[in-house]
């Protein structure tokens, strides 16, 4: 194997089993030289990734993607895009290129790591996060404001890397995206490392007030024997809860729980939809349950799905999915999403991602199939 390539799987790997760099299946990594790009498959999980995991495409021939004219309609436009990708790729298999491959070709670095770290969106998800961002880093960092992603996204960052480059004669290492994540490029895995932390010991020195414990604490036997009775109302469907400092902080009435309520980045949306259900505290088990019901009816209701993330007041968080396997990833990105919140108060409080901007990842076919592949 190209020692490049082992060196691509291996700082993919080392960043993916990293929870507070990757959560589920999110992130992407790439190589490339003068002829061809190797990135990330999309869907492929990066804690476990090996050499099949890559799709490697043309580069000349992804240059189509940056001087073509595709529709204006946004779904016939996504799918235009996908085809042309599609025609880039040189290898073999099945594998999907990550949606992401073209900001990546046009990154003027040979390494390529991008990643949606904890500290990093409590910063990127929050409403100081364009000046924060700025004042922390200054002439080192690129700010992308929230652009839908795909085709738009990559023009936006497009024109925003050669106007650095022209301004500093030099491409940026460091972009950050609003609602995000963050992209890391540099000419060796060593250097991608240092600059990661870096970048993590200078927001970390903004935070206060450290992150509550999101260790698991025991339910009672009445939540545990209301989580059975949810359970059985879901068919086909699988729930699992859970208790902790953290969760508590967001559970313990309506008002905290708003602060929890809604998607920050497209990969909450892949994972746990973007809407989380607040089921208020009642005396009475049953009544409660028969509470819940009523507002799992209503939010069906609007939204057209059953929802992935019901918070029960004073209790905790239950998870539902079509396995225990999804559940467990919905568990993990809405803790990460109560991570994300608590901290960006040190950078003037969450923001969430709006109702346009959510029903485009809702409706992208891009995010449909990550979602499918999660499951798998």
């Amino acid at each position: 194997m190209d020692q490049n390539i082992s060196e691509l799987i291996a700082v993919s790997r080392q960043y993916g089993a990293d929870k507070s760099f990757v959560i589920a299946g999110g992130g992407n990594t790439s190589f490339k030289d003068d002829k061809s790009i190797w990135i990330k498959a999309s869907g492929a999980a990066l804690e476990t990734i090996d050499e099949n995991g890559f799709v490697c495409l043309s580069r000349e021939k992804l240059k189509i993607v940056s001087s073509k004219t595709y529709s204006q309609d946004s779904a016939q436009r996504e799918a235009e895009v996908k085809a042309d990708l599609a025609a880039a790729i040189e290898s073999t298999g099945n594998n999907r290129p990550s949606v992401e491959t073209s900001m990546h070709e046009i990154i003027d670095y040979p390494y390529v790591v991008h990643t949606h770290p904890t500290l990093v969106n409590a910063l990127m998800c929050s409403n100081n996060a364009r000046p924060d961002c700025l004042g922390i880093f200054g002439d080192q960092a690129l700010f992308i404001p929230y652009t839908d992603p795909g085709y738009i996204l990559f023009k936006k960052v497009e024109t925003e890397i050669a106007r650095y480059t022209s301004k500093f004669g030099k491409a940026p290492q460091l972009i950050f995206l609003e609602n995000h994540g963050i992209f890391v490029a540099a000419n060796t895995v060593a250097e991608i490392d240092e600059i990661y932390a870096a970048v993590m010991d200078k927001i970390y020195q903004k935070i206060g007030e450290p992150l509550l414990s999101d260790k698991p604490k025991p339910f009672s036997s009445s939540v545990i024997e209301n989580i059975e009775r949810l359970n059985s109302g879901f068919q086909n469907f699988t729930a699992i809860g859970s208790e902790s400092e953290l969760i508590h902080y967001f559970s313990k009435n309506s008002s905290s729980f708003l602060k929890a309520d809604t998607a920050f980045t497209p990969d909450d949306i892949v994972y746990c939809k973007a809407y989380y259900l607040f089921i208020p505290s009642i005396a009475n088990d049953q009544d409660q349950i028969e509470t819940a019901k009523t507002l799992i009816a209503a939010y069906l209701n609007i939204y057209g799905y059953l929802p992935k993330v019901l918070v029960l007041e004073g209790q905790g968080v239950i998870a539902v999915e079509e396995n225990i396997k999804s559940a467990l990833n919905v568990l993990e990105v809405y803790t990460n999403i109560l991570k994300i919140s608590f901290l960006s108060e040190n950078f003037g409080g969450p923001k969430f991602m709006n109702k346009g901007q959510i029903e485009f990842i809702d409706n992208w076919e891009v995010e449909n199939y990550r979602r499918k592949m999660a499951k798998s």
